[in-house]
């Protein structure tokens, strides 16, 4: 038997990155792509070596010799090889570089262990951009390479076929326009969408994504009103159109210009450009900043040019200089660190005596970057840039890109930043080709065009009646957050179940929960025990026809957060076994108040019908792995990795990655594994692999001391840990350390009492709380429990709890005081878009925003009533843990695992349209082949009605209408099937 062997591939091609591009020979194996660099000091074109022989040069004598000990320094550091393994591929794109079709993308899922991991925030580390040369030849050569790289990638991978790329961007814009114009994706999600489909990449500044001027009010004092129009940008003009002298000036130079070799245009430079755009506003962010100094021969440009004020350069862009029409970068509205000089570079002084430093804010951000970035981003996100999004866009990637629209628009640029304006390849001058490369590279380049007609519109807010995000569901985008339904706090008795543990008592709370599938819930108990559950929601028959007096129609406001109507049916399933489903370890002893340390995968393995398990293995560093069936309570498979930590493991965390987390790639899931002996591990779960029996990462920093808590995001590339004394940050690509951070000082300094801090003998102490609770946000946040103590000599005056929120970049933005009845906090867990975080605690889980504006400002609460109606006390109930499903995207059902055992699901907005699409077909089917079976067989199939949720035994009623009964829970349980 002889095996398919794909032949190997090789090629030279240019490794483009934004700090410098190198020269490279590409091989790919059957498994691997290889970068092997030709140039020795990683140089390319000369650019970069002109530079430094010239600041050589510049150098006193004693100074060269320094100077050629760093330069042999960072010689010998680069990297003459890198090799990715291309079953991590996630996304292959075709690019353009230079205005030609030779180039190629290629991005790969977070790995946990690539030798070329990065240590930014953001994918750009976790990305190949390569060109393969000028002409038909590099077209030629780019065409084989994304063949060959593409049938060696997984079948997941989003792949840009040659021979089928038309087709492909067709397909993929009909996709994610239609999920924006559903209101599916926002709107920052879907010009990112766009600029990438079009070619612009981060790793080539020259093709630096765009974005759009929105708010135009930048000097109130006051954040602007977000539903007033006024306080916007016309964003059906062009930038270089708002002012109209200036568009006077520039139509009137258009129909003025004659030139036989260049046709006539209304802008010299352009919206989007590297030196004028991107080294312009990132000039305080690395490489950027080196980047700003070589263009500048080793220096930063005179200070009155250099971005200093976010109002100084909206002038600029609307004023009466034609030079003058930016746009933004995407850090405006993600990434408030490009606004603070926290590099502390020397940027200079301007005429007016002024010292440049950090970008000077609008009036209404506070001096606080965090702030005008999230307004920034509200503006975007709001209805009336909505309803204009698609004129920029007509624009920028659409018809009015280019032709006599384009015209009709005021929207023509000089010719050479248009794709197909010239063949660089046959010029034969090498000066003049060479100089035409130069103006492509650095004076603009318009994007691909995706439109050619006009953009639709988003559909109204109001007009959506499907599942909703976790944010629209708690009104977090409405500014005014008044008279709004809380979904939680205000919900009728009948949108919550509450499944209490079997006699006799008592139980050991649920300390670990997961949805999964459409009807399943797995929980695991303070003693490693599994239990089961299964639900489903009995929607009420709605009478389409049925009016009220009057001839009114009796249908719900869309807007009503209560308009679905109906019931829970839930049970916990009481499984055949032979032995008790459990953890192998548990933390049973006297002295031992610990709980059992376990994480549950959001990801189904073995063909999407098993759940991962991980949890303490032996109490002595082991890890212990196992795939749980939820839907017949059985442990599929049991793995313990002896001694991966030399002691307990005190906290684990895990999170999709690939097609688990809704992009291209293999999926799977990253879980980050904290011990007691201060350090961290991190293991990577493939779906269609083997299991690991060892970490691909292991990462210190706490100084031997007990990590308490962990968390990774796999969307920001990071994961974290904490201590009593540390909050470090790791990149999830090589495991370094990215930041480390300290308690805030004095965040609960009020609550105690200002008054005792005059006591000199009265000292005041904060440290991370000894809690597993703990999280990152997407949006750029950790969100941490703080304990702070008064302390005097060896007294404990007072002692507090709060929760603490803190950016990437270490900035303390606000805290929340604990209630002292409610505990330690057992969890924090963030919503998937990042905007709130529950709070898991006693009495409850309450809500609060995560904001720079409003910082943990209450939003909802989901508080355990007082008695259950039997008279059983549930004031002292604590949540352990909350999940929401059975989507984590747009859920419609909450479920909360409680400390005496019981488990609480409550329904969310849209269960009832979920409930009935997803099971129209199921019940259908199960209804109909249950009655034409015999009495005998009805009896056995019962249970086989997924739409029900349960067997219905004992009722006393006909098996046909019994299915179609809407059956209330008793007691938290219902019949056995025997």
């Amino acid at each position: 038997m002889h095996l398919c062997r794909i032949p190997g591939y090789c090629s030279s091609c240019l490794l483009v990155k934004p700090d410098c591009s190198r020269k490279c020979i590409v091989m790919l194996t059957e498994s691997h792509l290889i970068l092997e660099f030709e140039d020795g000091d990683g140089l390319d074109e000369g650019d970069n070596a002109s530079h430094q022989k010239k600041l050589r040069d510049s150098l006193h004598d004693d100074e060269v010799q320094d100077f050629d000990q760093k330069m042999l320094t960072n010689k010998a550091m680069r990297p003459k090889a890198i090799r990715w393994n291309i079953s991590e591929a996630s996304h292959i794109y075709l690019r353009r570089y230079r205005l030609r079709d030779s180039a190629l993308e290629l991005f790969f899922i977070p790995s946990a262990g690539s030798q070329s991991g990065g240590t930014a925030f953001f994918a750009g580390s976790r990305s190949l951009f390569l060109d393969f040369g000028c002409g038909t030849f590099g077209n030629t050569r780019r065409d084989d390479a994304a063949n060959a790289l593409m049938r060696r990638a997984p079948m997941q991978t989003v792949k840009q076929w040659p021979d089928r790329s038309g087709q492909f961007l067709h397909d993929e814009l009909k996709k994610i326009t239609k999920a924006w114009s559903q209101g599916a994706i926002s709107n920052f999600d879907y010009l990112s969408s766009l600029n990438c489909l079009s070619g612009r990449s981060y790793n080539d500044i020259c093709q630096y994504p765009v974005f759009p001027w929105t708010l135009s009010n930048f000097i109130s004092d006051n954040i602007p009103d977000l539903t007033d129009k006024d306080n916007y940008r016309d964003l059906s003009k062009p930038i270089g159109a708002l002012n109209e002298e200036r568009l006077a000036e520039v139509i009137e130079r258009f129909e003025t210009f004659d030139d036989p070799s260049i046709p006539p245009f209304m802008y010299g430079s352009h919206y989007s450009t590297s030196a004028g755009v991107v080294l312009h506003f990132l000039l305080r962010l690395h490489p950027y900043s080196s980047l700003h100094r070589q263009l500048q021969s080793g220096h930063f440009d005179v200070a009155d040019r250099l971005f200093s004020s976010i109002q100084r350069s909206w002038e600029m862009c609307t004023g009466r200089s034609a030079a003058e029409v930016k746009e933004l970068t995407p850090e405006f509205y993600c990434n408030p660190a490009f606004l603070r000089n926290k590099n502390e570079l020397k940027l200079g002084t301007m005429q007016e005596g002024e010292v440049v430093n950090d970008v000077a804010l609008p009036p209404w951000a506070n001096e606080s970057p965090e702030k005008f970035v999230e307004v920034m981003r509200m503006a975007l996100e709001s209805d009336i840039v909505s309803d204009m999004l698609p004129s920029w866009i007509d624009l920028i990637f659409g018809y009015k890109q280019q032709g006599k629209h384009a015209i009709e628009a005021h929207n023509v640029f000089f010719y050479l930043t248009y794709y197909g304006s010239v063949d660089v390849a046959s010029i034969e001058d090498e000066g003049l080709r060479k100089a035409t490369e130069c103006q492509i590279a650095h004076f603009g380049q318009c994007p691909m065009q995706l439109f050619y007609r006009p953009h639709t519109k988003k559909r109204d807010r109001s007009k959506f009646h499907g599942r909703q995000t976790l944010s629209e569901t708690l009104s977090l985008y409405d500014s005014s957050q008044s008279n709004k339904d809380l979904p939680f706090m205000g919900s009728p008795m009948s949108y919550w179940v509450h499944l209490a543990a079997p006699p006799p008592g008592p139980h050991a709370p649920l300390v670990s929960i997961r949805l999964t599938l459409s009807d399943r819930c797995l929980a695991v108990d303070s003693k490693g025990v599994f239990h089961f559950f299964r639900w489903a929601w009995k929607a009420e028959a709605v009478d389409e026809d049925s009016e009220e007096e009057g001839g009114e129609s009796k249908e719900t406001p869309p807007h009503d957060a209560y308009r679905d109507k109906g019931c829970f049916v839930a049970q916990r399933e009481l499984m055949s076994f032979r032995t008790i489903p459990c953890l192998p370890y548990t933390p049973i002893s006297s002295n031992d108040a610990r709980h059992a340390t376990i994480c549950m995968s959001k990801t189904l393995f073995s063909n999407r019908t098993l759940l991962l398990v991980l949890s303490d293995g032996d109490g002595k560093g082991s890890l212990a792995m196992q795939l749980v069936d939820p839907v017949k309570g059985a442990i599929k498979g049991e793995v313990i990795v002896p001694s991966a930590h030399s002691d307990y493991v005190s906290s684990i965390d895990m999170d999709p990655i690939g097609t688990a987390a809704g992009q291209g790639g293999v999926g799977g899931e990253l879980a980050v594994v904290g011990s007691a002996d201060g350090s961290m591990t991190m293991w990577r779960f493939i779906s269609s692999h083997y299991w690991p029996l060892r970490p691909r990462l292991r990462m210190t920093g706490h100084s031997g001391s007990k990590v308490h808590g962990v968390a990774i995001s796999s969307a920001l590339g990071i994961c974290a840990s904490i201590s009593s004394q540390k909050c470090c940050l790791f990149d999830v690509g090589n495991g370094a350390m990215i930041r480390a951070m300290s308690p805030p000082a004095a965040a609960c300094r009020d609550h105690l009492g200002s008054n005792l801090f005059d006591d000199d003998e009265t000292a005041q102490v904060t440290t991370f709380a000894n809690t597993s609770a703990f999280c990152l946000s997407v949006l750029g946040y950790v969100v941490v429990v703080c304990s702070t103590k008064l302390i005097r000599g060896d007294e404990t005056l007072d002692e507090v709890f709060s929760i603490e929120l803190i950016t990437l970049e270490g900035i303390h933005v606000g805290s929340k005081l604990l209630e002292p009845d409610r505990g330690i906090p057992n969890k924090l867990f963030s919503s998937v878009d990042g905007r709130a975080v529950f709070v898991c605690a006693g009495q409850g889980a309450s809500v609060c925003l995560i904001s720079s504006v409003r910082p943990l400002s209450f939003v909802d609460e989901w508080r355990l009533t007082e008695d259950d109606g039997d008279g059983n006390t549930l004031a002292q109930q604590a949540i352990h843990d909350i999940d929401f499903g059975p989507t984590i995207s747009r859920p419609v059902v909450a479920a909360a695992g409680c400390s005496d055992g019981s488990l609480r699901m409550h329904a969310l907005p849209g269960i009832s349209k979920w409930s009935n699409e997803n099971q129209r077909n199921i019940v259908t089917s199960a209804v109909g082949s249950v009655l034409a079976l015999p009495a005998q067989t009805v009896k056995n199939a019962i249970g086989g009605v997924a739409g029900f949720g349960s067997r219905f035994v004992g009722l006393g009623k006909e098996i046909g209408k019994e299915a179609f009964t809407v059956v209330k829970e008793r007691e938290g349980f219902f019949g056995r099937k025997r």
